[in-house]
């Protein structure tokens, strides 16, 4: 180490640092700082509280998902456990939801409140952070304030599916507080501590499996426990020092290295990694350093943000990669230049880093970037740019004033933007809406704002836009199945069928592809293809065991074959599997087929138990009762 830099291995105090630097803080009380962190944060995101849940990926996570809606239940929190539904296991975040729900039911604002929440912690805890190892107050706070603030962010908060994000977060924070604790005063029960927060934090999300090599950034900047490498002599200390410090964070690698298992298990079940005959890995690559780039200009002009940026997949060409690599290979070596600028280079890999698991190398999902990726990562970017604008001003007349007129136009910038971006998630007519106003081929877009039509009853309006999301990406399933229910809804079974064949085809989600096997059989049943609409409804429940729906079609396609037994066994099936008259009475239709009486006579009063309105149900038990049966017909619906 130079004589300049500070010799401590613990983070330098406030003291330290001003006199290194020639800078002094506002003696300003950092509680009131906190304070007012929290303010701008509650402001700004104050339309959250009236929107409501939208129809991408929010069914999943809570509105349509019947583990949670019991709430905090023994047999639910086990389940959260060894669920790996959503491509995801995280156990942590699904108990969140739990929580929303118990207490909560499905009022959106509260969901949103406590996601809301979350953020607002995660802005105070970064403060804190950062005011702790790196003795800055101001620097802090603005790195903290635009972290709040900027619209990027504004995915992870209003967007109730996006919990996973700042839960994830907030034990990320928690445990670097647990590393400079543990740095101060290295103990097994203080590792411990920092592993368990750790392993909490990949509970929620697997996003920051990259947490082991990130601390080895934290060594290097701001806690100064390894030198710059500026010299042959300084090197050899650095990769000497470097040494036990990687060392240290093994058991963290093996913590990322299960998460990162199970991650790509979960993935693999849900069909989510993307084939390379759909994303070979150069358009991956490319794909990929594009988008490090762009996330900074988006970063430094937050304008146009969406919901889902379609991948640009083989369209992309050689122009956008090329000038992305030389950006980041210019970039990083401006910050090798500058080594005692300790902040260029930590912030800087921390950014290219913390990317890594979602960047696109290997593909999860079909978007060619988030918004809500850059959450964390983005934070270094922050970090690097106020460090180095503090620093490099430092002899600007009337500094601070400058300065911080500076970052207070900066600041109400994106707190009007982010204040606007978060009312176009009122609900997922906004959402999808101004997604297709950004972005006008957006197979997403399309398909999930007809979806937003059908739901509310107006199906001729969803036509179109799930007509346009299958011809935008002919390989996208679920548009596929929903023009197909569409088509249904028109009595075009023709059409229909194809559709419902394509949705197979191009399927990712085993419930998406079960349910167009379902719809498919309905088709043929329709139009007297009974044995093939066997055949489909089967592979329906293969797929989907205890799908009720398909259990009473397939009874009914066996009833018209004349296949009594097999439709009793399902129509009991579909029956025991949750109360419902129809399947009630099928299961008296099948055993008065078959002549047992007395069973149908039982069924059909369990139907009008059920239903005493059943007229059909009523007729029949009558009948039998009287002794004089109802002629007996296999088309029967």
């Amino acid at each position: 180490m130079t004589a300049s830099e500070p010799s401590a291995d613990l983070p330098v105090s406030d003291s330290q640092q001003n006199a290194t630097s020639g800078h002094h803080d506002d003696p300003a009380k950092p509680w009131l700082v906190a304070l007012f962190l929290v303010a701008i944060t509650v402001l700004a995101y104050w339309p959250t509280f009236s929107n409501g849940f939208i129809n991408y990926d929010d069914p999943g996570y809570v509105t349509q998902n019947h583990f949670l809606q019991p709430g905090l239940t023994l047999n639910n929190i086990a389940w959260a456990f060894r669920a790996t539904i959503m491509a995801n296991w995280h156990p942590l975040t699904w108990i969140s939801h739990m929580a929303d729900v118990q207490f909560f039911g499905l009022n959106p604002a509260r969901h949103h409140a406590t996601s809301l929440f979350l953020h607002t912690l995660n802005v105070v805890l970064l403060f804190y952070l950062l005011r702790a190892a790196a003795g800055f107050l101001w620097r802090s706070a603005f790195v903290a304030a635009v972290f709040a603030l900027h619209p990027f962010n504004v995915e992870c908060v209003a967007w109730v599916s996006e919990r996973k994000s700042l839960l994830c977060t907030t034990f990320l924070f928690l445990t670097l507080f647990a590393y400079g604790w543990y740095v101060g005063k290295p103990r097994a029960v203080r590792y411990s501590a920092l592993a368990l927060l750790f392993a909490l934090g990949l509970a929620s999300k697997p996003m920051i499996i990259t947490l082991p090599f990130a601390l080895l950034l934290l060594d290097y900047w701001p806690l100064n426990r390894l030198p710059v490498p500026d010299s042959p002599e300084g090197i050899f200390l650095f990769f000497k020092k470097l040494r036990p410090l990687a060392i240290e964070k093994i058991p963290l690698l093996f913590l990322s290295a299960a998460s990162a298992w199970i991650t790509v298990i979960a993935q693999a079940r849900a069909n989510t990694i993307a084939a390379d005959s759909n994303l070979a890995l150069p358009v991956r690559v490319a794909n990929a350093f594009w988008s490090y780039l762009l996330y900074l200009l988006k970063a430094v002009w937050p304008l146009h943000l969406v919901i889902f940026y379609p991948h640009p997949e083989k369209t992309i060409g050689f122009a956008k990669p090329l000038l992305a690599v030389l950006f980041l290979v210019a970039f990083t070596y401006f910050c090798l230049r500058n080594l005692h600028q300790r902040y260029l280079l930590a912030g800087w890999l921390w950014y290219l880093g913390c990317l890594v698991p979602v960047i696109g190398f290997v593909q999860v999902g079909r978007q060619a970037m988030a918004d809500r990726y850059p959450y964390v990562p983005m934070i270094g970017i922050f970090i690097l740019v106020a460090w180095w604008i503090a620093e490099s001003s430092s002899r600007l007349p009337q500094r601070s004033e400058i300065l911080a007129g500076a970052a207070a136009l900066f600041l109400v910038f994106f707190a009007g933007l982010t204040w606007r971006q978060t009312t176009y998630w009122k609900d997922s007519f906004t959402v999808f809406g101004h997604a297709l106003e950004v972005t006008p081929v957006n197979f997403i877009a399309e398909n999930n704002l007809g979806q937003a039509y059908v739901d509310a009853g107006k199906s001729d309006l969803a036509y179109d836009h799930f007509l346009r999301s299958t011809q935008e990406k002919p390989y996208f399933g679920l548009a596929h199945y929903n023009l197909g229910v569409v088509l249904v809804g028109r009595r075009r079974h023709a059409e229909a069928r194809r559709e419902f064949e394509l949705a197979i085809k191009y399927g990712q989600d085993v419930s998406e592809i079960a349910s167009a096997y379902h719809n498919l059989g309905i088709v043929m049943l329709e139009s007297g293809e009974l044995v093939d609409a066997r055949i489909a409804l089967s592979e329906a429940l293969r797929l989907v065991p205890n799908k009720q729906s398909s259990f009473l079609a397939r009874g009914l396609v066996e009833f018209r074959l004349g296949d009594y037994a097999s439709a009793e066994a399902d129509f009991v099936k579909g029956a025991n599997l949750a109360p419902d008259p129809s399947a009630a009475y099928w299961v008296g239709r099948s055993r008065e087929a078959m002549g047992n009486t007395a069973g149908a006579i039982d069924a059909y009063r369990r139907t009008l138990a059920l239903q005493p309105s059943m007229a059909e149900a009523k007729q029949h038990l009558d009948a039998l009762l009287s002794g004089q049966p109802l002629p007996f017909s296999k088309s029967e619906n």
